[in-house]
């Protein structure tokens, strides 16, 4: 499914990140490793709703394990999405179910960028990841 970076090395890059611009262009340079949708799989089916940008998101299992497609229009949401999908790639509804996702997302310093309007997004990203169904 999705190409991503190891979990821990995003977080690294994030963590190591000490101002905004930097953290910024962290997350420009990992928004360019996202595999972009097709304008097929950018069906609304598959839009996040609540989101500012334009996110779709699309959550495949496959031997009990999640995988995650996702795109956005804005490529800071689009290095936020990868932040994201590091870290429940491959694993099980159970385990992703039992993550505290907004902690972990909190430890990548990503405060700065989580401003309201965006936060509400990234929530709803959130809860259609942990959701039970699709």
């Amino acid at each position: 499914m999705t190409d991503l970076v190891n979990s821990k090395d995003i977080k690294q890059q994030l963590q190591a990140c000490r101002s905004k611009e930097e953290t910024f262009k962290t997350l420009v340079t990992l928004s360019k490793t996202l595999t972009r949708l097709t304008p097929e799989e950018k069906a609304e089916e598959n839009k996040v709703k609540g989101c500012e940008s334009a996110v779709w998101l699309i959550i495949e299992e496959k031997d009990g394990q999640r995988h995650f497609k996702a795109d956005s229009d804005a490529k800071l949401m689009r290095g936020l999405l990868i932040a994201i999908l590091s870290l429940v790639e491959g694993k099980t509804l159970a385990a992703i179910q039992k993550m505290d996702l907004k902690s972990e997302l909190g430890e990548l310093n990503l405060s700065s960028y989580l401003t309201s309007s965006r936060t509400n997004g990234v929530l709803a990203i959130l809860e259609k990841i942990q959701a039970t169904k699709q």
